[in-house]
């Protein structure tokens, strides 16, 4: 994995990090059609401004996408890029506790 993988996985996680935001992207796992930022609200308890902000955040790492139709936006989760990073890292983590466990017991 080169810095730039490390750095866009960084990223990524970085963005999954804060609670709202990840209570977001589990909304968008539940439901396969878009949805606006006030139906997304619902899963923060937090201001409509404030889920805003979290979209954009999870928009400028690709985790979620956007439909435009006229003034009104819709987000629908990246599944591919998510599960591809997640799943890639996952990999790694699996490698490295298998090559640990091996050295340990030998």
């Amino acid at each position: 994995m080169d810095m730039s993988d490390t750095q866009k996985t960084a990223d990524l996680l970085k963005a999954l990090g804060e609670f709202n935001r990840l209570s977001l992207v589990y909304e968008l796992c539940e439901s396969h059609l878009p949805q606006n930022a006030m139906c997304l609200r619902k899963c923060c308890k937090v201001d409509a401004s404030v889920v805003s902000r979290h979209l954009k955040t999870l928009l400028g790492e690709g985790i979620v996408g956007v439909h435009k139709n006229g003034r009104e936006r819709a987000y629908y989760l990246n599944r591919s890029l998510l599960a591809d990073t997640l799943r890639a890292f996952a990999d790694r983590v699996e490698g490295q506790t298998e090559s640990k466990t091996s050295f340990k017991e030998a």
